[in-house]
Parts: structure tokens; sequence; C-alpha cells
């Protein structure tokens, strides 16, 4: 689903109460320790437009480079919100995973404004809408096996490119799956993510809990890279279906049939499913994470 176009205004946006202040970049700063700041970044390159998006700690407005007249995302951290540690830690480690990233289906980091009380990330401007919203389209809310296959095929290709470089993504939904103006897939949102080798297990219950696999909601050491491939079967299974394969009228319940992996494809849809679509969601939802294929290994499953 396409979204509106925007009027962008060189105005103060105060109207919408972000009061986004002209300041130059400044060089101290608690944020500024670990990271690379584009030395010549000035906020009054921009023309800030209307707001777009919103995270827990940022909001996401359109934006337009003046020097190069492309329009951009600018992702806005108030600096007062991450006076909490972790939350300090979460944005610089988001800004050091991005920084490191070149793909054709990953967000691209242009530059970081740091202003006295503004963290800004300018950030490629992707307008075609969430793959939440291009589902909501669609009848019955799924796609056929052809266009799915082309979305999942894109999407997986930009988790090989991460977890090849140790970085696991840890919240893959439909709504951090944006589509650009020809329908391919940028993946957003690295809020959550980790940069640790692949063997090394970690203890951190986050992410969206539909998309949580079996050991994350147990609680126990896991593995970034096979929870990455969990929510991949989520996802495949939701764009196929058009239903979520685990349901619950409560967190235990979810987390219960998460944790048997108790799916079942809709009646209406499992005749029109290829038995080699099948194949691979039964793999992805595989209860022991050491039995999950590895991104690569799905790319050269026969479905694809």
């Amino acid at each position: 689903m396409k979204q509106p176009e925007l009027v962008l205004t060189e105005k103060r946006v105060s109207e919408n109460k972000v009061e986004i202040i002209k300041e130059d970049v400044k060089a101290a700063d608690p944020l500024n320790d670990t990271m690379v700041f584009s030395p010549n970044s000035n906020l009054d390159d921009y023309i800030i437009g209307k707001q777009i998006g919103q995270g827990a700690y940022a909001v996401v407005r359109i934006g337009l480079h003046k020097p190069t007249n492309k329009k951009v995302a600018l992702k806005i951290y108030k600096k007062y919100k991450l006076e909490e540690p972790n939350r300090r830690k979460s944005v610089k480690r988001e800004i050091k995973l991005m920084e490191k990233m070149r793909h054709m289906h990953i967000i691209e980091l242009y530059e970081i404004i740091d202003t006295t009380k503004y963290v800004i990330l300018a950030m490629e401007y992707v307008g075609g809408g969430s793959l939440h919203g291009y589902l909501k389209a669609k009848p019955n809310r799924r796609v056929e096996e052809s266009d799915a296959k082309r979305i999942l095929k894109q999407i997986f290709e930009g988790l090989r490119y991460c977890h090849q470089r140790c970085i696991t993504h840890r919240d893959i939904k439909l709504e951090n799956l944006l589509l650009d103006s020809k329908n391919n897939i940028k993946i957003i949102d690295f809020g959550f993510s980790t940069c640790v080798p692949n063997e090394k297990k970690i203890k951190i219950f986050c992410g969206t809990p539909s998309y949580m696999a079996p050991e994350i909601v147990r609680k126990t050491e896991y593995c970034g890279p096979p929870a990455d491939i969990w929510a991949m079967g989520v996802l495949m299974f939701t764009i196929l279906t058009g239903t979520f394969p685990y349901r619950g009228a409560t967190d235990e319940e979810l987390y219960a049939k998460i944790c048997k992996a108790d799916y079942h494809i809709p009646s209406e849809v499992i005749c029109e499913l290829s038995g080699e679509a099948k194949d691979l969601i039964k793999q992805l939802f595989s209860i022991s994470a050491d039995e999950r294929p590895t991104a690569k290994q799905v790319l050269a499953h026969s479905w694809f």
C-alpha cells in the first residue's frame, strides 16, 4: 500500500509537537564516544516534513537533503529520552551496525547529525509502505506463491548478508520490511539487533511475541541467527496463508503453541500450497535451533 505523498515544509514543525531547532553538529556529547559522525553534517542542509513513523524512543519524519535534492527519512532521537544507559547503548549499537552494512535489501544510513538536543539518523527513504500494508491490500491478506517467493528471497538475501557479518536482526516482522517503488524489499529497524559471533549464546528476551522462537520464549540461552530463521517461518506462513501460525488468548497460550511448533495450515489454503513450500515451512519451524537451516541453506532450497 503506497503511502500518501507528503508536503515538505521548511518552517519549524512545532504544530506536531516536535521543535527541531537548526543547530550545528556538536563535538562533545555522551553519545559520541564510540560513534563516527559525518564531519560536515548540519541540520540546515535538510528540509523537515511530516511524521511518517514512530518508535519507542524516536520519531521518523520525511526530509529533503537540500544539497542533493534527495528525499530521505530522518529518524529523530530526543536526547533526554536516551539518558538511561541501556537506551543510549541500544542507539549506539544500532548506528554502529548500520554503518557497517551496504546491501540492496537493507535500509541505508547516509549520515548522523548530532545536535545539543537530538541525534538524527538520515536514512534512505522508501515510499512504498510496509509489507503489512501490502498484505492488507490483497484479497484474503495473502499473496500467490510466485510473489511470496520473490519477496522472501530478497529478505533471506538480506539476512544472509547480516548473518555472514555476525549481525542478528532479532525483530523480523511485517512492519519492519518496507517496499520501494518497484516492490523490492528493504529491511529496517535494527534497534534490537546484536553483533556477536554466530555461535555465541545470549539470553535476552526481546522481539515481537508472535515471531519469537521457542528458545526465546523459554528464556534459555540461544544463538542469534536461528531465531531470525524462525521469525522468517512466521513471515512465510503469514504471507502465504493470510493468518499467523501461532495465536493465543494469552501470552502463555501463545508461547505454549510456539514451544511445540503447534501450527496448522488453513484448510482453504493447504491444497493450494506446493509441497516444496510446506516442506520449507516445516524446516523453518524446527523446534531445535540447531536443526533449522541457515539463510544460505534456505536460498538453496528447491522452493526457490
